[in-house]
């Protein structure tokens, strides 16, 4: 799902349904009231670190972060390790705080899905719920990426009777639940994962599609024009939500893979993506880097406020 898994995401799919739906990246955005979340993501080590943590609240709150993803498990881990104490200290920094649960690492393959995984991955949506965090945001709730087996019908059918099931975990705490998407899922009525805007809408408050740029490998132009991705994918999902109340944020790419059809240097490419889901009617946008390395999205941030103070001083 992540390009720190090395699952690139096949554009195969899109390709058959890209034509169907109409694009909005150019229409004018009404700016989200709310404040506009700007997010990290970190791995279980990294968000166990307290020193660690207190050094990205220096570097990225004077820039505006205010939002940290926390994964609830060390890789393929099959219970919760969560830091309450990093919680409250996040809080009390007034970091908005989701805690990532990897539901099936790499995608289901079969049917029905075994009772220890499901016992499992309940205990850890409870923990999570339970954490004092903002929201339980959940990944890879989708099957693997392949037409062969079960039916796109029965794919469906099973996530959204597993998301109603985790919603009555997280409800009684007063958290918001959110679910990760493939980027290309704001493009397909049908997607061989499983995921729809439509299906998880019925039980999600946030949509996050992993609007990575370099993912979109058939399609020159998504690949060369970041900003414009991100807005596009952004604003398509937004379209199709219409009505519901829930809203969308990307994750969008701080690593080097595949940059180079964009012609510009990491950092500007950063600043195109955070442009691009800004302008868009979401909820904002969290960056992903899987080893935790946020350097180039700093400098990324501190340009933007840099020229935003220019034109204020004008």
């Amino acid at each position: 799902m992540h390009i720190a898994r090395i699952v690139l995401v096949s554009f195969f799919a899109a390709a058959c349904s890209i034509g169907s739906v109409k694009s909005v990246a150019a229409a004018p955005s009404q700016k989200q009231a709310d404040t506009v979340l700007r997010g990290i993501y970190l791995h279980n080590g990294h968000a166990q670190n307290q020193s660690r943590i207190e050094g990205y609240v220096r570097q990225g709150k004077p820039l505006g972060l205010n939002m940290f993803v926390l994964d609830a498990q060390s890789y393929n881990g099959q219970r919760a390790i969560i830091s309450t104490n990093i919680i409250k200290y996040l809080r009390q920094e007034g970091m908005y705080t989701a805690i990532r649960v990897v539901c099936f690492q790499d995608g289901l393959k079969t049917l029905p899905i075994p009772q220890w995984q499901l016992h499992n991955l309940y205990a850890i949506v409870e923990a999570s719920a339970a954490s004092g965090a903002d929201e339980v945001q959940l990944d890879y709730i989708r099957f693997e990426d392949s037409w062969s087996g079960i039916s796109i019908e029965q794919k469906a059918a099973a996530i959204d009777t597993l998301l109603g099931s985790l919603r009555k975990i997280t409800e009684p705490h007063g958290v918001k639940l959110s679910a990760d998407v493939f980027g290309r899922i704001p493009y397909n009525r049908r997607d061989p994962v499983g995921q729809s805007i439509e299906g998880f809408a019925k039980h999600v408050d946030v949509i996050y599609p992993m609007m990575y740029p370099s993912h979109f490998t058939a399609d020159q132009r998504r690949l060369s024009q970041p900003g414009f991705t991100v807005r596009e994918g952004t604003e398509l999902a937004l379209q199709r939500l219409q009505g519901t109340g829930v809203t969308v944020q990307p994750y969008i790419q701080s690593f080097v893979y595949n940059i180079g059809w964009a012609r510009v240097p990491l950092v500007r490419y950063i600043e195109l993506q955070m442009e691009g889901a800004e302008a868009a009617a979401g909820r904002g946008w969290v960056a992903w880097n899987a080893g935790g390395d946020y350097g180039e999205l700093w400098q990324a941030m501190g340009n933007i406020q840099k020229r935003a103070q220019e034109v204020g001083s004008n």
